[in-house]
Parts: C-alpha cells; structure tokens; sequence
C-alpha cells in the first residue's frame, strides 16, 4: 500500500555494492558547453554505441552542449572522459570490473579522477548504464513513448560515485499495448519479450516463434495425430478427446514427438532462450491409469507435465545447454508437486489468475490469495527458476475503473522475496488506452527493474509528466476508486462487470466531477486536454454501462445522457479498438445498442 517517500537511486535491487568513491565533483557541461568526449571500444557492439548515442542525445537536450563520440584508438588519451563499455581505457588505468558479477544486464557507474565510467556486462549491461545514469542521477523519466521529463541543466554535473547495480529479476515484461515501443522499454530497463526491442536494444528476453505459452496443441496436433493415435490425448470421463484436449503426458511416443519438435524449433531460431512446453488453456487433463497414479503419488495434477517437460529439458540440455523449457503452473497444474523437482534448464511460471488483485496478494483474506500464496511459497523451495504470470486489468471489461495500481509494488516485492526471476505482468495487449494504461504500464516497469521503487513516487511523476495542471484531479480519483476497496474489504477479480460493488453510483457522481475539473485545469493544451479526455473514458464507461440497466434512475441515469455523446467521439480519436480480450469493437452498432438502451436517438 502507499508509503512514506523513500530514496530513488537504485540502490537496493539485488546487486548492489556500492562503495563510498573517491575524487571530485565532475562538471559534465555547462553554459551550453562540454570539455568531454565520449569513448567507446574501437569494436563496440551495437548497443553500445547506441548507449553513446543517447547519452550524447539527452545531455544535449538537457544542457544544449555537444559531446563528441569517439572510440578509445581514434581519441588520445585524455582527462575529461565519459568512458562506455569495455575500453582499453580501463586496462591502461588499471580500472577492474567484475564483469562476471554484471552478468547480462548490470553495470558499474564509477568516477576516477575527472573521468566517468559506466561499464556493463553484454548484451545490455552498458545501455542500462547510461539510462541509470540519466534517471538515477540525472532526473530523465520516460513516461510514454510520446512524453518524457528530460530536465533542462544550465550545469550537470555529477558527484564522487561508484555503484554496481544487476537487476534482481532476469526477465520483466509489462505486457501491455502501450509498453510495446522499443526505445520505451529499454529506457525504463525492460526486456519484454513482446517489445520492438532491436539489435541497437541489446535485444530482449526471446520465446522461440511460437513457444511462448499453451504449446500442446502445436507440439502434437490432434488434426494431425488422433484420428491414428488417439492414445496421445487426454482420457477424460473414459473417453479421448480430439477436441479441446491435453496431452497424455506420460506416454512414451508423446514425449518422443514433443522432444524431437523442440529441438527442431530451436535448430530453426537459434537467437531465442526459452521454449514453452505447456498445458492448452482449459482443463481437460489426462485421467488415464499412468497419469493419474502419478499425479496422486505427487499429489498435484503437474506431475505428469512436468515429468515429461524434464525429459524433453534433459534432451535440450545436451545439444542446447544456453536454452531453457518453460512450463506452467496454471489452474490444474498450479499444485507443486511432493517430491519431484524441476530440472535446472526448466523455467516454472507460476499464474495468478484466480486472484483477487484490489488488495496484495500476501494479505489479502480471500481463500484464493491465500491458495496461491502457498502455492507460491511451495515453488519457491524447489526451483531454480520460477517465473510468475501476473494480470493487471479487466478482461472482460478493459475500461472499466480497476483498482489495483496500489498492490502493483505489493505483490512484486511478494514474488522477488519468493525467489520469482522473472515477471510477466498481463495488462491489456491487444488495444491502446484501456483504463489508465499508460500509468500502470510505468509504474510496472519501474517495480520490475527496482522493487523498491516508492510508489508514491512512480504515480505522482507519471501523473505531473503525463497531465500536467490536471494530475492532482486525477490522483484525487485514484485514491477515491482504491480506499474504496481498502476500507470495504471488496474483492477484485479480472472478470468483474460494471455492476461490481467497487463502483456505486455516488462515486461515480464523485469521479465525473474530478475528471470535469481535470479537464478544465488543461483546456488550453491541445495535447494534455486530450490525454485527460482518453483518461476520463474509463469513468464514462462505468456511467454508461451502469445506466443501460436503469437509464431513468438518478443520477447515473441523466449523467449518462451527457456523457453518451463524448465519449462515442472519443473513442476512435483514442484508438481503441476493443472492449474486451475477445472480440472487436463495432463501434457503430456499439452506439445504437447503447443510444436505443439510454432513450437517446442514435447519430
């Protein structure tokens, strides 16, 4: 829940050393002008020579000086030095770094003498430096792909420092449509396997084409293998089924195929990491003898699953020791089992989806929080690498107001302190601008990289950066939609309708009149006014939908008569193309059926 402000350097994620450094204060630029260069190895990698690029970008934007680039055999030695990567620079000066320790994606930021260093492990390591740098130390926040707060330095400067800092989780992925830009995701140090992360990026955390989740169906295709081998299937109720189905896991030719089509998959895309070898996404498990007696012995329904994926990751093992198997723990299969153990190359990913996610999962009085929570204990004990499917909105409603922007931090601070190393956070992904996306998508990414972020903070810069004049209307609704929920005790699935006891009539009366003065405090910026209109969409969803059950009662009822009209207009000009996970909005015949229901003539 919100706390007091704490300290905003990262200093506390798993990593991190930090010494007390020597030396002076160092004057980057000032007056518009710079004595350094930037030195990069003569042979630098991609990602770090964009690292030189978008430091040399955003100390221009920021002091209005110009500092060259140059590699370390094109540029004399010199004191005034912003040194990236693995230079020589660092053997002629005796400099070490514990590049093992950085692994991937960590860094060390240090001065010596009047020379900056930020050397990070590859393929993102020093990339992630300078973006530390520019945050951490600097003031840099990239709110949106289309909105930063890049402040202006008549002189930067940086103090004596030498820190070390190695994420603590080794994949973090806000799965959401906003989220997906990029030089977004990099910036605020995500690796999302579903970013436009490039080359220049240091590339991301990649599935194999095909191999990100619910795999059996492509690993053994019923079209293609049941009408001959219907053994290969689940046996549900003394029955096979073709159709929506499982695997039989613990037949001998079922695990054959399924080993054989993995390292296939990996022969054809060498570049990725992980490959899933998981349960469809419906029940239907296997009840055959061989199964069922091993999911007793173990006493969890993941036993045959997981069986099996140890015997495909023994294989992968030996000819592609640099990849990992990934399975769930999800719904039937979510149970650790007695004594089975998965094998070090197999990635659990364990799935929250039965939760109640208003309140933190560790605290939360709900048996299903509670269920899970143990749950999560119990893998925490027997794996090497558990990873977690988090979700983070409405699917059947993504408009529609969902308090959980508080227990975000809560419950990512649960995973790491369970021995989680990688976090997908499922917000809506298949349409922009579903309810306050862009503020959750931030919020995610700066717990994902620290999860001792405050997230006071995280909200309160991203509303001030994002809305400007409007952010203390907005914050004033935020803080209304979740104290409901806190003081009442009111339970938030992922599939909650407009009618949920989270909202009431009055609250929304409440939330209109803050959006209202929200969107007076900007109606002279074009850009901002627009951003608050989008924001406001959510609330005018929740009157909406409410009214067109009871379109003559007070007040929802009158309200929704004004507000019908914009927010139909508002729609396209936001983008959005859904209203669920599942299908596509018409918008035409959304506004007749909602114009007939409301009494109002349809446009």
């Amino acid at each position: 829940m919100f706390r007091r402000p704490m300290q905003t350097l990262i200093l506390t994620a798993a990593l991190l050393a930090v010494c007390p450094a020597y030396g002076q204060e160092l004057v980057i630029a000032e007056g518009g002008r710079s004595p350094y260069h930037i030195v990069i190895p003569e042979k630098a990698s991609e990602p770090v020579r964009h690292a030189a690029n978008e430091l040399a970008k955003f100390i221009r934007e920021m002091t209005g000086a110009n500092l060259p680039i140059r590699t370390d055999y094109t540029r004399p030695v010199a004191d005034h030095e912003i040194l990236l990567g693995n230079t020589r620079r660092l053997q002629e000066l005796g400099i070490e770094i514990d590049w093992e320790k950085l692994g991937k994606e960590g860094y060390t930021i240090k001065t010596v003498g009047q020379r900056l260093i930020i050397a990070g492990g590859e393929p993102r390591g020093t990339l992630y430096g300078v973006y530390g740098l520019l945050e951490d130390h600097w003031g840099c926040r990239w709110f949106t792909p289309d909105c930063s707060r890049i402040p202006h330095h008549d002189r930067l400067t940086i103090g004596p420092l030498d820190e070390t800092i190695v994420p603590v989780l080794e994949y973090r992925e806000p799965f959401t449509y906003d989220c997906f830009d990029g030089d977004w995701c990099a910036r605020n140090r995500v690796n999302s396997s579903s970013g436009r992360l490039g080359t220049e990026h240091g590339g991301k955390i990649r599935f194999g084409s095909g191999f990100f989740v619910h795999t059996f169906n492509r690993l053994v295709p019923p079209e293609k293998y049941f009408d001959e081998h219907p053994e290969y299937f689940a046996l549900v109720k003394g029955k096979r089924l073709k159709d929506r189905t499982q695997l039989c896991c613990t037949n001998e030719d079922v695990i054959r195929i399924v080993t054989e089509e993995i390292l296939k998959a990996m022969e054809r895309d060498p570049d990725a990491f992980v490959f899933s070898v998981s349960q469809n996404d419906w029940y239907n498990y296997c009840e055959c003898e061989k199964c069922q007696a091993l999911a007793k012995a173990e006493e969890s329904q993941i036993a045959p699953v997981l069986q099996m994926v140890n015997r495909v990751a023994e294989a992968v093992e030996k000819r592609f020791p640099d990849k990992a198997i990934e399975t769930l723990a999800y719904q039937w299969t979510r149970k650790p089992p007695k004594t089975m153990r998965p094998r070090p190359n197999v990635i659990i990913r364990l799935c929250s989806i039965e939760c109640c996610f208003a309140h933190p999962l560790a605290t939360c009085d709900l048996p299903a929080n509670k269920a899970f929570v143990e749950d999560l204990r119990g893998w925490a004990k027997i794996c090497n690498r558990l990873w977690v499917w988090d979700y983070v909105t409405d699917f059947r409603h993504y408009l529609l107001p969902f308090p959980n922007q508080r227990v975000r931090n809560d419950n990512i601070k649960l995973f790491v302190e369970n021995n989680v190393k990688g976090i997908f956070e499922q917000d809506t992904y298949n349409t922009p601008n579903s309810e306050l996306a862009a503020l959750g998508g931030y919020m995610t990414a700066k717990f994902l990289w620290n999860p001792n972020y405050d997230e006071n903070l995280a909200m309160n810069e991203f509303l001030e950066g994002y809305y400007g004049a409007a952010a203390p209307f907005i914050r004033q609704y935020i803080d209304a939609l979740h104290d409901r929920v806190e003081k009442e005790n009111i339970h938030c699935s992922i599939w909650i309708p407009p009618t949920h006891p989270h909202l009431t009539d009055e609250l929304l009366v409440e939330a209109n009149e803050l959006w209202e003065k929200a969107e007076n405090a900007v109606k002279d910026d074009p850009t901002l006014r627009k951003r608050v209109k989008i924001g406001r969409l959510s609330v005018d969803y929740a009157i909406l939908e409410r009214a067109r059950l009871a379109p003559q009662k007070e007040p929802l009822g009158p309200l929704a008569k004004q507000r019908f009209r914009p927010f139909v207009d508002m729609i396209p000009a936001a983008g959005i193309t859904r209203l669920n996970e599942w299908n596509e909005l018409n918008l035409q015949d959304y506004r007749s059926n909602l114009a007939k229901a409301l009494g109002l003539e349809p446009r």
